[in-house]
């Protein structure tokens, strides 16, 4: 037992060190103020406000558990950001020990075991769960999950109800800090086929509960972002063969990391990505018939189908990433036990030890530049724009910081690249058009409010600033029809400034 403390308080200082640029880190403009800042369920303030956390869905996915840890977070301590990050960084390390101790029970040696969960927990792939506070979910959902499979391991080995119904209480705290908890009776199954458990009628009915909990729980998040193939199912299939290997060689060959990935184009069996992607995918699934009675390869292939399963897009996905490094978090699991057992084999030549401590290193210093990404909205747009200067969404979020940073010539610029790469997004036109205004380029405001509005007519803050700017220049019917229009739209109008311009423009008529 005091081997394995040493190497739980070892896992720790090196998962530390690696993520140690996180402490430093701000919240970012990606989904944070959705998820947190601007989130009213984060006010825990009575008995209410938690039922709200369990009665609200965020971009439609539905994760109350990890809402609620904000809340809590903010009720003691503020929005720190330090507070946040560093509970990230705990649920991390608890996890990788989790992790640690599962390998020692699944039977693996302590070394590899010890070898398995530092890649786990080493990983740059997991930078965007711990260092990004909205990916408090991957964490806290991993972190029950982990759990639940040690209590359904002693479930395993006495049959105790009690660890059973501790299986099933950590399974639904799981489903409900992220929907990807749904995996986990597929994997109970997987655990008693490599615990050498017989699959029989009642074995099946024990993960009922589970399937159905799954069914209802995980729906809320799954349905709204269910997909429909994409022009034929060749296509679909295309990409679902590259979304499965994505991960995989990302995994393996961590080269370059992003918060942003983009689809390979164009979709064809011609272009090279898709092909080498479906030749691995039949690959993988020959090499499972080959190997089948290596029960290790096998668990851990099948372990990373099921878990991401459900993940794997078979569309364009235009509205979002088709892949991002925060899915493999868990998902993993299985590769670093398989990774971690060959490795613990190389371990009797000393040039393979060598070996092995130089690809950890890589790892970790890629993992600690990769936190710095993170470090602040800024540091994140200017990396997406940096892989994908193409991408006009990255150049709008960071005009608004720009923004907020008075920076307005530097604003300007980006929301007009932004706008050179997709002329019909209206939100340019109008957030430069009223940076333009703030710096007494009236007239160039007028036009981009004008042509936000011709692409969209029912943009209110569009209708308002341009009453602005009309009131300024005495023109008092032109804003009062332009601020009524914006009102009918909802826009927030001081009722001063909506009287003032009443009055003048009653001047006018009379």
């Amino acid at each position: 037992m005091r081997q394995k403390i040493l190497i739980c308080i070892t896992l720790s200082l090196i998962i530390l060190t690696a993520f140690l640029p996180v402490l430093t880190a701000s919240f970012v403009s990606l989904d944070d103020p959705e998820h947190l800042l601007k989130n009213p369920a984060v006010s825990l303030t009575s008995l209410s406000d938690i039922k709200n956390s369990f009665t609200q869905t965020i971009n439609h996915v539905y994760l109350p558990l990890t809402t609620l840890s904000f809340a809590v977070e903010k009720f003691f301590f503020g929005f720190n950001p330090l507070v946040f990050h560093i509970d990230n960084l705990i649920l991390h390390i608890i996890t990788t020990i989790g992790v640690f101790f599962l390998a020692c029970r699944l039977g693996i040696s302590l070394r590899a075991a010890f070898l398995a969960a530092l890649l786990f927990g080493l990983h740059p792939m997991k930078v965007e769960s711990v260092a990004w506070v909205t990916e408090r979910k991957d964490v806290l959902y991993a972190f029950f999950y982990v759990l639940a499979l040690h209590t359904y391991l002693s479930y395993v080995k006495t049959k105790s109800a009690y660890f059973y119904i501790a299986t099933l209480c950590l399974g639904i705290l799981s489903i409900l800090s992220k929907a990807m908890g749904l995996s986990l009776g597929l994997i109970l199954l997987l655990i008693d086929w490599q615990q050498q458990r017989k699959i029989t009628l009642n074995v099946i009915l024990e993960k009922c509960p589970f399937f159905f909990y799954s069914a209802w729980i995980g729906s809320i998040s799954y349905l709204p972002h269910m997909r429909n193939p994409i022009i034929d199912i060749g296509h679909s299939i295309l990409v679902w063969s590259w979304c499965f290997c994505f991960y995989l060689w990302k995994f393996i060959f961590p080269a370059t990391v992003s918060p942003y990935y983009r689809l390979p184009e164009p979709i064809v069996l011609t272009h090279w990505p898709y092909a080498l992607s479906l030749l691995a995918t039949i690959g993988v699934a020959l090499l499972m018939i080959l190997k089948r009675h290596n029960r290790l390869l096998l668990f851990a292939c099948t372990y990373y189908f099921l878990s991401i399963f459900f993940l794997l897009r078979f569309d364009q996905g235009l509205d979002s990433s088709v892949v991002s490094d925060r899915f493999m978090y868990l998902p993993c699991l299985g590769i670093c036990l398989l990774v971690g057992i060959y490795a613990d084999r190389l371990c009797n030549n000393k040039w393979m030890i060598a070996v092995i401590v130089a690809i950890l290193l890589m790892l970790g210093t890629k993992t600690y530049r990769q936190c710095f990404v993170w470090q602040n909205s800024l540091n994140l747009w200017n990396e997406l724009i940096s892989k994908y200067p193409e991408g006009f969404a990255a150049y709008l979020n960071r005009g608004q910081i720009f923004v907020a940073q008075g920076q307005h010539n530097l604003a300007i610029a980006d929301y007009t690249k932004a706008i050179e790469l997709e002329p019909a997004f209206p939100g340019s036109y109008v957030n430069r058009g009223t940076v333009l205004a703030q710096t007494g380029r009236t007239q160039e405001a007028m036009a981009d409010f004008d042509k936000a509005l011709s692409l969209n007519p029912t943009i209110a803050e569009a209708y308002f600033n341009r009453a602005i700017i009309k009131e300024k220049n005495n023109d008092f019917k032109g804003a009062l029809a332009d601020l009524l229009v914006a009102q009918r739209y909802h826009a927030p109008i001081p009722a001063y400034f909506l009287k003032r311009v009443e009055e003048e423009s009653s001047k006018e008529s009379r």
